[in-house]
C-alpha cells in the first residue's frame, strides 16, 4: 500500500501515531540557548520573561499599570482565513497534544495593577523515553468558532455558580477576569498576557464573540478587554450556535514545515510563528491587527486593521505622563490620583461629546437624506422618536468640555486646582435633556429593531454605519444607548475625584452638590425608564399576538397610556373537571380589557414567539369574577356606583361548585363572566395565592380605568329594595307583589311627590320619602303606566286593556274610595299592545295600537278635563266607559285620529309634527295632519348604503329612534347610525367614514336618550354611550334589569328602571339614573377611546 506523505496526517490522528513521533519515539525537545523545552508554551513563557525583565531593567513605568497592561497586550493574535489547509489543523491538534507534557508554570496576576508575574518551576530533563505520557488530543482552539464555543459554554455555566449585579439585564454577563481565567484554562499552559490578546481578538471579531455592557465604560473607550473583576462583557443577546467568529490564531500553531521548531530561528514561512521578529511583533505591537473573517474580506484592508483605542479623540494620555517628573516627585499619591480622576472627568466627556457627534453626522444625517425610510415624514417621525432631543444633548456637552478643556490648558504642567466649580455650572442644565432623551431608550432601541425587521434597507444601513472608522468597532447601540451610560458613570467620575479630595478643599462642596444633582436625575431618569420599559414590553406583546383567519381586532395596546398589571398562566376546567388542552390559557390583564391567549413557543421550547387569541377579548366594565366562597359574581365598581357583588346566574353555578379535587389537589376555581351578547362564562383552577393575585390585578385595573375616565356618567339612585318581593316570605306572611313592570312618578294634591309601581298583581302608591307601600288597584299583569300630569290622569294598560283613572281619587285615603276604586277608571280601549303618551302638533296625546292581521292600527286621544277642577267633578263616575265614535257627556277624551301602519310596530315617538313609528322591519314617519301621503320609510330600502342593515333583516331588531342636532339616530338592538334628517342618507362618522355609531355589547330591549348619551338597558347591564362618538363610557352590571319608566322633554329626562337586589335575590330594586352635572358632556377623555376599541365584533 502506499505510504502517506509525512507531512500531511489527517486532523483526527492522535500524536503518537504521527510521522514525528514514530520516527523519534520520544516528545519533541526544543533547542534552545539555555537548554531544552517541551513545548512551544515554555518557549513562550520564557520570552515573556525575558521581555518582562528587559522592560524592568530599562525603568519603564506607568502611571496606570493597569492601562500599561492593557496597551502590552492590546493586539488581536494574527489571523488567517478558517479555509486554511488541513495542515493547519493537523499542527493545531499536534500543538495542543505537546502542551499535556509542558512543564508547570505559576501565573500570578494582580488586579490592582493587571500585570502578569511568571516563574517557571525547572523540570527534569528526560532523553530516552518511549513516548510521551498518554493523552488524547485536544480541541483544535487555534480554530476561533472551536474556542469560541468551548467559551460559551463556560460562561453559560458560571450562572449556576454565581450572579453578578447585572444579570437581570444580560443574563449571559460575566466579568474580565473570569473571561481572562476561562481562557487560560482552555488554553492550557498560555500565559494570562496572551490570553488578553485571544479576548481581543474575540471581541473585535465580525460578528463579535461578546461584547462590553454600557455599564463598563472604560472597555467602552479603551476598546479592549481588561483582566478586572470591574468590567463586565456580555454574550450577544439570543445568539445561535452558528454566530460565533471564524478564524484562526496563528499564534496558537506550530510552523506548518515539518522541519521548523520552536529555538531555531524560524524558516521560510512569512508568518513562521518560531520566528522570534514574529512573536514579538504579534505579542508587542500596538496596532490591533484585526481578525480576517468571511464577512470582512469584502471590506478594504485599511478597515480591517486598525488601532483598538483609536477614537475621534487623542489616544488617552495619563496625567501624570504629560506633566514633569519634578512635579510628581513633591506630589503626595493621594493628589496625584486626584488629578488622575480629573484628567479622566475632561477625558471622558471628550470621547462621549465626540460620539454624540458621530451618531449625529453618521447616523441621523444620512438616515434623514437618503431614502432608507421611504416616507420623509415617517423618518422624521422616526428620527424624532427614536434619537429625541440628541442635538440638545449635545449642545450641553460641547458646552461643558469647552470649559474643561480651556481649565486643561490654564493649568499646563500644573496640578488643577478645582473642577467643580464648572461642573455645577453645566449640571444645572442637564435634568431636562437628560429627562426627555434616558427614558426613552429602551422605546427608542424597540423602533430601531423593528425598523430592522420590517425595512431590509434600513438594516444594511446600520450595517454599513457599523464598519465605519468613527464608529471605532463599536454597535450601533453603544450610540444610541450612550447619553445612558455617560449619566451612570457621571457619578462614579465625581465619586473618584470626592475621594482624593480633602473635606476642607474648596472644591469639595462644589462637587459634593453635583453628585447630588446628577443621582437626583440619575434617579429621575431611571423612575421614567420603568414606565418606557413596561410600555415596551407591551408593545412585544402586542407583536406577537395573532388571530384566527377573520377575526382580527384591533386591541389598541400601541396607546401610549396603555399598563399590564398581570400576566400568567390558567388550567381550564369545566364543572370542576379539567379539561384537556395541549396548553394552558395565558391571560394578560391590560387597564382596559383582559385578554386570553395560547402561547405558542419557537422550535427551541425556551422562549414565546407567538399569542393566539382565544376568546374574545373581555372589556374591564363587562368583566365580573367568579368567587368560590358564595354563588356570587366578584365585581370591583369601575363605571357604577351600583352594587359591587352580582348573583351568578343558574348556568354558571356548577363551575363555582368545585369538585373535592380542587382542594385536594391545592387548586381552587376562578370564573370569569363575559358580559353581554358576545361575551360567555369561562372557568379556570388556580391556586388560592394566584387567585388573589388575580383579583388583586383586577382590582387595581378597574380602580385606574374609573379614576381616568372619571366621574360616572350616571348616579344609581335608589327608589325602593325593600318593598316588592318576587314571591310571599313565608315565615312573615308577606303578600306576593310579583315583578315590577313599569312605574311612573307624580305629584300629589298637596304636593308630596309619589311614585305608582304596576307589577303582575296590581298598582302600589310609594312616598319617595317613605318606606311603606299602598296597593291602589288589584289589575293583574300591569305593563305601561303613565301620567297626565295637566290633567291628573293615570293611564293603566293591564291584561291589554287601557284605562283612565282619576288620579286624585286613587290616592285619597278616605274608604269610600277604596271600596271599588277599579270602577273609577273609564276604558280606552281594549286588545291594545301598547301606548305612548306626548306632544305633537302642539297637542297632547295618546296614541295606542291594535294589531289587525299583519298591520297595525293607531288610534290617537286628545285629553280634554282637568279631573282635579272642581267644575269637572261631575264628570268622574264610577261607570265602565265612553264611546270614542260619538261622545257621551262625561269622556274624558276625544279622538284625534285613527290611522294604520301595513306592518308589526312595537313603539311611537313623537317629533314636533309628526309621529315616527318603530316597525319590524324599520322605521316610518306618519303625519297625522296628512294622512292621504303615505308615510316615509327610514332607512331607504332601495339604498345600498344601508345593505349592512338589510342584510341582517332577519336578526336585527328596531327599537328606538331619536333626532340629535340634525340627524336622526336609529337604533337597533345590534347597533345605531345616524342618517340625515331631510333626505335619509347615511352619516357616515370619522376619517375613516365608519357607518356605524356603535355597537352594543349587550343586547338590548330598550334604549333611551338623554343628550348627550344614549342608554341601553340589557337584562344583565345598562350601557351608556356617547352619542357624538359611540365610546362606551359606563357600564352598570346588575341581574334582570328592565326599563320601567321614560320620559324626555327639551331640558330633561327621566329613566327610571329595575333589577333583582344584588344581596337579596327574592327582592326587586328600584331605582332611576341621575344624569352627574360634574361630569363633562363631551367626550374629552382620551382614554375613554380605549374600550370603544372593543365594540368591533368578530367577523
Amino acid at each position: 500500500m502506499p505510504q502517506p506523505h509525512p507531512y500531511i496526517v489527517p486532523p483526527s490522528a492522535s500524536y503518537p501515531s504521527s510521522p514525528y513521533y514514530a520516527a523519534h519515539n520520544e516528545p519533541p525537545l526544543y533547542p534552545t540557548s539555555s537548554g531544552y523545552y517541551h513545548t512551544h508554551s515554555d518557549y513562550v513563557n520564557t520570552y515573556l520573561a525575558t521581555n518582562q525583565k528587559k522592560h524592568q531593567q530599562e525603568g519603564k513605568t506607568a502611571a496606570y499599570s493597569d492601562e500599561s497592561s492593557v496597551r502590552d497586550s492590546n493586539s488581536s493574535a494574527w489571523t488567517a482565513d478558517s479555509n486554511a489547509t488541513l495542515s493547519t489543523e493537523r499542527s493545531s491538534s499536534l500543538r495542543h497534544a505537546s502542551q499535556n507534557s509542558s512543564r508547570p508554570t505559576n501565573l500570578q496576576y494582580s488586579s490592582s495593577t493587571s500585570s502578569v508575574t511568571t516563574s517557571y518551576v525547572s523540570p527534569p530533563v528526560t532523553h530516552g523515553t518511549n513516548t510521551p505520557t498518554a493523552a488524547s488530543t485536544p480541541p483544535a482552539y487555534a480554530f476561533m468558532s472551536v474556542l469560541g464555543r468551548a467559551f460559551v459554554r463556560r460562561v453559560r455555566g458560571l450562572e449556576n455558580v454565581r450572579e453578578l449585579f447585572c444579570a437581570n439585564e444580560y443574563p449571559e454577563s460575566f466579568t474580565g477576569q473570569e473571561a481572562i481565567k476561562m481562557l487560560h484554562n482552555l488554553l492550557d499552559g498560555i500565559p494570562e498576557a496572551y490570553c488578553i490578546l485571544v479576548a481581543n481578538a474575540l471581541m473585535k471579531s465580525t460578528p463579535p464573540l461578546f461584547e462590553p455592557v454600557h455599564y463598563s465604560q472604560k472597555s467602552i473607550i479603551q476598546g479592549t478587554v481588561f483582566n478586572s473583576p470591574d468590567e463586565y462583557y456580555t454574550l450577544p443577546e439570543d445568539m445561535m450556535d452558528e454566530d460565533v467568529p471564524t478564524g484562526i490564531l496563528t499564534g496558537l500553531l506550530e510552523c506548518y514545515t515539518f522541519d521548523c521548531l520552536p529555538g531555531k530561528g524560524g524558516c521560510y514561512a512569512p508568518r513562521c510563528p518560531n520566528k522570534p521578529d514574529v512573536f514579538a511583533l504579534e505579542f508587542n505591537v500596538q496596532d490591533t491587527a484585526a481578525t480576517t473573517t468571511t464577512a470582512a474580506k469584502s471590506r478594504p484592508q485599511s478597515d480591517q486593521i486598525s488601532n483598538s483605542t483609536t477614537s475621534a479623540t487623542q489616544p488617552h494620555m495619563a496625567w501624570a505622563q504629560r506633566v514633569p517628573r519634578e512635579l510628581l516627585e513633591s506630589l503626595s499619591k493621594r493628589e496625584i490620583a486626584r488629578q488622575e480622576a480629573i484628567n479622566e472627568m475632561i477625558y471622558s466627556e471628550e470621547v462621549y461629546k465626540k460620539d454624540l457627534e458621530t451618531l449625529s453626522e453618521v447616523v441621523v444625517a444620512p438616515l434623514l437624506k437618503k431614502s432608507i425610510i421611504a416616507s420623509t415624514q415617517k423618518r422624521e417621525e422616526f428620527v424624532r422618536e427614536v434619537f429625541g432631543n440628541y442635538k440638545e444633548l449635545t449642545e450641553v456637552s460641547t458646552a461643558l468640555f469647552a470649559d474643561l478643556l480651556d481649565l486643561q490648558h490654564q493649568h499646563q504642567n500644573e496640578c488643577v486646582p478645582m473642577i467643580g466649580d464648572i461642573l455645577i455650572k453645566h449640571f444645572a442644565y442637564f435634568e431636562d435633556p437628560f429627562s426627555q432623551y434616558c427614558p426613552r431608550v429602551s422605546l427608542a432601541e424597540y423602533l430601531v429593531k423593528e425598523e430592522e425587521r420590517n425595512n431590509p434597507d434600513f438594516e444594511r444601513f446600520i450595517v454599513h454605519v457599523e464598519k465605519s472608522k468613527r464608529m471605532r468597532r463599536l454597535a450601533f447601540r453603544h450610540f444610541l444607548l450612550n447619553p445612558v451610560t455617560r449619566m451612570q458613570r457621571y457619578p462614579l467620575l465625581l465619586d473618584a475625584i470626592l475621594k482624593k479630595t480633602d473635606e476642607d478643599h474648596p472644591d469639595h462642596t462644589y462637587l459634593s452638590k453635583c453628585l447630588d444633582m446628577v443621582k437626583k436625575v440619575a434617579t429621575q431618569s431611571d423612575t421614567l425608564a420603568a414606565i418606557f420599559k413596561k410600555r415596551v414590553e407591551i408593545l412585544e406583546i402586542n407583536d406577537m399576538i395573532t388571530f384566527k383567519q377573520g377575526e382580527f381586532q384591533d386591541l389598541q395596546l400601541t396607546d401610549p397610556h396603555r399598563r399590564l398589571y398581570y400576566q400568567g398562566d390558567l388550567k381550564r376546567r369545566s364543572n370542576g373537571i379539567e379539561v384537556t388542552e395541549k396548553s394552558d390559557i395565558h391571560l394578560f390583564i391590560f387597564d382596559h380589557m383582559v385578554l386570553m391567549t395560547k402561547a405558542r413557543k419557537s422550535t427551541a421550547g425556551s422562549t414565546v414567539d407567538e399569542y393566539r387569541v382565544w376568546r374574545r377579548p373581555i372589556p374591564l366594565q363587562m368583566l365580573h369574577v367568579g368567587s368560590a366562597s358564595d354563588n356570587s359574581l366578584h365585581h370591583t365598581s369601575s363605571t357604577s356606583s351600583s352594587t359591587t357583588r352580582h348573583l351568578l346566574s343558574t348556568t354558571t353555578t356548577g363551575y363555582l361548585h368545585g369538585s373535592s379535587s380542587y382542594s385536594s389537589a391545592g387548586y381552587v376555581p376562578l370564573t370569569f363572566h363575559h358580559l353581554g351578547q358576545r361575551g360567555g362564562v369561562y372557568a379556570f383552577s388556580c391556586t388560592v395565592d394566584e387567585k388573589q393575585k388575580w383579583i388583586t390585578a383586577i382590582d387595581e385595573a378597574k380602580s385606574s380605568l374609573k379614576k381616568r375616565l372619571g366621574e360616572d356618567v350616571y348616579d344609581l339612585i335608589t327608589l325602593d329594595d325593600t318593598s316588592f318581593r318576587y314571591v310571599a316570605a313565608a315565615s312573615s306572611g308577606s303578600a306576593k307583589h310579583g315583578k315590577v313592570n313599569c312605574t311612573v312618578p307624580f305629584v300629589s294634591k298637596h304636593g308630596e311627590r309619589k311614585l305608582a309601581v304596576g307589577t303582575d298583581t296590581g298598582i302600589y302608591f310609594k312616598a319617595f320619602d317613605g318606606h311603606g307601600i299602598k296597593r291602589v288597584l288589584s289589575s293583574e299583569n300591569v305593563t305601561q303606566l303613565a301620567m297626565l300630569d295637566k290633567y291628573n290622569i293615570l293611564l293603566v294598560l293591564a291584561d291589554k286593556t287601557l284605562k283612565a283613572y282619576p288620579l286624585d281619587l286613587l290616592n285619597s285615603p278616605t274608604a269610600s274610595n277604596a271600596k271599588s276604586p277599579e270602577r273609577l277608571g273609564q276604558e280606552l280601549g281594549q286588545h291594545v299592545h301598547f301606548f305612548q303618551v306626548g306632544f305633537c302638533n302642539n297637542r297632547e296625546l295618546v296614541v295606542f295600537k291594535k294589531k289587525k292581521n299583519t298591520s297595525s292600527i293607531f288610534t290617537s286621544l286628545e285629553p280634554t278635563l282637568d279631573l282635579r277642577d272642581p267644575k269637572n267633578q261631575k264628570y268622574i263616575t264610577q261607570k265602565t266607559g265612553f264611546k270614542l265614535g260619538n261622545r257621551s257627556s262625561h269622556s274624558w277624551f276625544k279622538k284625534y285620529k285613527e290611522f294604520y301602519v301595513g306592518a308589526e310596530s312595537s313603539n311611537v315617538h313623537f317629533l314636533k309634527s309628526k309621529l315616527l313609528i318603530v316597525c319590524e322591519r324599520g322605521f316610518e314617519i306618519i303625519d297625522p295632519e296628512n294622512l292621504s301621503v303615505g308615510g316615509r320609510d327610514i332607512p331607504d330600502k332601495g339604498d345600498p348604503q344601508f345593505n349592512f342593515v338589510h342584510r341582517q333583516s332577519d336578526s336585527l331588531k328596531p327599537l328606538a329612534m331619536y333626532r340629535v342636532h340634525d340627524k336622526f339616530m336609529l337604533c337597533y338592538n345590534k347597533f345605531a347610525f345616524y342618517v340625515n334628517n331631510r333626505n335619509g342618507s347615511l352619516v357616515q362618522r370619522g376619517p375613516q367614514k365608519l357607518p356605524l355609531l356603535c355597537e352594543w355589547e349587550g343586547n338590548p330591549d330598550n334604549i333611551v336618550f338623554q343628550y348627550p348619551y344614549v342608554v341601553a338597558f340589557d337584562h344583565q347591564f345598562i350601557e351608556v354611550r356617547h352619542v357624538d362618538t359611540g365610546d362606551l363610557v359606563q357600564i352598570i352590571p346588575g341581574d334582570q334589569i328592565r326599563l320601567t319608566h321614560f320620559h324626555s322633554s327639551t331640558d330633561t329626562a327621566i329613566i327610571q328602571g329595575c333589577m333583582t337586589h344584588s344581596q337579596r335575590p327574592d327582592i326587586q330594586h328600584i331605582f332611576y339614573l341621575k344624569l352627574n352635572p360634574q361630569r363633562p358632556s363631551a367626550t374629552t377623555t382620551a382614554t375613554a377611546t380605549t374600550t370603544a376599541s372593543l365594540r368591533s365584533k368578530f367577523i
